[in-house]
């Protein structure tokens, strides 16, 4: 198992989408500071009034706590799908399956490497980020960097739940085009809009119980645009979808045949 993990992580930082996803992360996520002072500068020339003013010190701890905009999201979990579903469509596991006693153990080991790869992208959201905003602002390295390292952990788990849900349509239903849609509904947040439909249906529900119930209160995608998310629901949620989306994924992978 351990040299199965190491050959996914292996094959993780060899993969070329990986560094895409990676460069563009860096790229938006360093842009954010310079674009926003261009744009406030450009509307005081132009006689623009309520502009606001450029921050002359900003946080570190903003940066650390809001590591996944919406368009980092959805680099991060397009590069899951892609390397989720990259042995599966080039081969790759049919190998390696064979020399297992039960080929769901991959399913485990591409999590792992999944785990790693969105921590790591994450860092580097942060880091670029912040180094946009040097030549702008002072940066204040210690003010709330404890709350904002509990929410990015939170974050993390969440992602990591959302990741599962991906890995179930990639991996487990060998889907790619279903895995995307869920990759760019959830990491642009507008999977949310549904849960307002859904709610009105579960509100008819003649139990006085439902006439309070919101569904995005216990759905990670939702949980993780929160600016701090609760502690003891987002652990729940993320501990819940993760043990019962992976052990689907790889109850429903052990039955298919592998091609």
């Amino acid at each position: 198992m351990v040299n199965i993990v190491k050959m996914d992580i292996y094959r993780l930082f060899k993969s070329t989408s990986y560094k895409v996803m990676m460069l563009l992360v860096v790229i938006f996520n360093f842009i954010d500071a310079p674009v926003g002072w261009a744009l406030i500068k450009l509307a005081k020339r132009m006689g623009t009034k309520d502009t606001g003013n450029w921050p002359s010190t900003v946080k570190l701890s903003s940066f650390v706590s809001e590591p996944l905009g919406w368009l980092t999201g959805i680099f991060i979990l397009m590069s899951v799908v892609w390397f989720s579903y990259s042995d599966l469509g080039h081969g790759y596991i049919k190998n390696i399956a064979g020399q297992l006693p039960k080929k769901g153990q991959t399913v485990i080991s591409k999590f792992i490497a999944v785990e790693l790869h969105n921590l790591i992208l994450m860092i580097i959201a942060v880091i670029s980020n912040t180094l946009g905003y040097l030549p702008f602002s002072k940066i204040d390295l210690t003010t709330g960097l404890a709350g904002g390292i509990r929410s990015f952990l939170l974050k993390y788990l969440l992602l990591m739940a959302i990741s599962a849900i991906v890995l179930f349509f990639s991996t487990g239903l060998k889907s790619k085009n279903a895995a995307t849609v869920i990759a760019i509904l959830m990491g642009s947040k507008l999977l949310q809009l549904s849960y307002i439909l859904i709610n009105m249906g579960l509100q008819k529900i003649p139990f006085s119980f439902m006439k309070d119930f919101d569904i995005s209160k216990y759905m990670p995608d939702s949980l993780i645009t929160s600016d701090s998310p609760p502690v003891v629901r987002s652990l729940i949620v993320s501990a819940c979808f993760i043990v019962v989306l992976i052990n689907l994924t790889i109850s429903i992978f052990n039955k298919k045949d592998i091609t």
